[in-house]
This record gives C-alpha cells, sequence and structure tokens, in this order.
C-alpha cells in the first residue's frame, strides 16, 4: 500500500487531491505539526512505501527524487527506494526527472528526516521517497503532469506487489 504526502495550499497538493486509489496526507506548513500528522498516520497504518511530495522552485516540467535527508548536526537518512529504476520507468513513460541530494532546508527536508527517522526507530518496512514538482506555474500542462503521474505510481505500484508476492 502506498501513502502519498504533501504539503497544504502546494502544487503538491492540487497534484495528490487529482489522484484517485491511494491513502493521502495533506500535512500542515509546520515543522512539528507536519511531523506528528506522519507519525500519526503510521501509527495507524502499515504501509510499503510513502512518497511524500513538495514543490521547489526554479524546477519546470519536471521532478526530483531526493536521495537523503539530513538534520543541522550532521545527521542523515537515505532512502531505500529504488531511485535509479523509477528514474527509468520516468524515461520511458515521457517524466523528465532526476535524482536529487538536496531536500532542502526547510519543510519538505524536515518531514523527510523525521519519516524516515521514525521508520527505522520502530523497525517499519517502509521505504520512504521525497519527490520534488515545479510549483503551478511551472507545469505546461497539469493534466498531462498528472496523467504522468498516474502511470508512475501503477507502475511503482505494480513493482511493489511483485516484490512482495502478490
Amino acid at each position: 500500500m502506498i501513502l502519498l504526502t504533501a504539503f497544504k495550499n502546494t502544487s503538491s497538493e492540487k497534484l495528490i487531491k487529482a489522484l484517485r486509489d491511494y491513502d493521502k496526507l495533506f500535512l500542515d506548513n509546520d515543522r512539528e505539526k507536519s511531523v506528528n500528522q506522519l507519525t500519526s498516520r503510521l501509527d495507524e497504518k502499515t504501509y510499503d512505501l510513502i512518497l511524500a511530495f513538495g514543490q521547489r522552485p526554479l524546477i519546470k516540467d519536471k521532478i526530483h527524487f531526493e536521495s537523503a535527508a539530513k538534520d543541522k548536526e550532521g545527521g542523515q537518512y537515505s532512502t531505500d527506494f529504488d531511485i535509479e529504476k523509477t528514474l527509468k520507468i520516468c524515461r520511458e513513460i515521457g517524466i523528465t526527472a532526476k535524482r536529487s541530494d538536496n531536500a532542502g532546508t526547510s519543510y519538505c527536508n524536515n518531514i523527510y528526516y523525521h519519516g524516515m527517522q521514525y521508520i527505522s526507530l520502530n523497525s517499519l518496512k517502509t521505504q520512504m521517497c521525497f519527490v520534488h514538482i515545479p510549483f503551478d506555474k511551472n507545469i505546461s500542462d497539469f493534466d498531462v503532469f498528472v496523467k504522468k503521474i498516474v502511470f508512475l505510481l501503477n507502475r511503482c505500484n505494480s513493482e511493489l506487489m511483485r516484490k512482495n508476492g502478490a
């Protein structure tokens, strides 16, 4: 099962509101509250994968898969989500995507770091990856963008089901 998260009042919220058939969590734009929202959900339900979406300025019609999240003291969590395989899928379906090693310094990095920390501390068998998408104004055709993301999520879901023997 896949959980999609997005911060409220962002292009990522608009994106995941347009998607069906996935559990969704809309996060407050607050460091503490958003972490509490995510960890509370993880206490309630088990997920195979969490794709946390946020928006990044200065990118246009492409997405970034973040490889790691860092805290201010130098701690780091790296994702075990297969970014390289996902980039290959993106190329096949016409999504411009890249691996990024900079989840930022604000809400995006914070939710990613604390989400992966919670997964690690609680020995959950959940993968997590943070995905940056463009601001609305930097997406040429939002409907086409949504359709490509739906196709990507379907492929990710198929891969998870195959991996889990379903």
